[in-house]
């Protein structure tokens, strides 16, 4: 037969370290657990559209960068000719197809091996300072709208959990 009485002590800390961890970890599932549809009401939609007005000033600004440089290459001139062209066309019909005009002016602007790379390489670098806004800045918001939320409800339901996964360890805890 065993005196388990130095033990007992071990037992308490298990319980108080596993609602301790299981508070941190309600904590961070604030942070974690994606936004409800309350959350996401009219201001956040509003919010939603300011960024994709201001990533497609982003987009506009490097065709602007684009379009002042003054020695430009055949890749730097065929992509500001689609860009005009498309925009042209949207203005006349919204509806229209521009992938048909963009392959019309890629063939007759005849670029080379070299060119095309160069000319898939910008449309590659203006979509991805557009889309890296967008995500920087939407990325942002939701957090912001996660900071909003009630922390003590959130530590509480994770302090709980761990009360009872520490108390159930114990419980479950044998002497082999």
């Amino acid at each position: 037969m065993k005196a388990h009485s130095v033990e007992s002590n071990n037992n308490f800390s298990t319980i108080v370290k596993a609602t301790a961890i299981g508070g941190a970890a309600g904590y961070l599932g604030k942070l974690w657990y994606p936004l409800t549809t309350d959350e996401m009401d009219e201001e956040f939609k509003g919010a939603m559209e300011i960024i994709k007005k201001e990533s497609k000033k982003a987009k506009h600004k490097a065709i602007e960068d684009i379009r002042k440089i003054p020695q430009k290459t055949l890749a730097q001139d065929t992509f500001i000719k689609i860009v005009d062209s498309n925009n042209a066309l949207k203005a006349a019909n919204p509806k229209a197809d521009t992938v048909k005009n963009t392959l019309k002016i890629l063939k007759r602007a005849n670029l080379n091996e070299a060119d095309t790379i160069q000319f898939k390489n910008i449309v590659s670098a203006v979509q991805t300072r557009a889309r890296h806004f967008n995500k920087v800045c939407s990325q942002a918001y939701k957090n912001v709208i996660r900071d909003k939320r009630s922390t003590p409800w959130f530590i509480a339901a994770g302090a709980v959990v761990g009360f009872i996964g520490g108390v159930g360890h114990n419980i479950l805890k044998s002497d082999v």
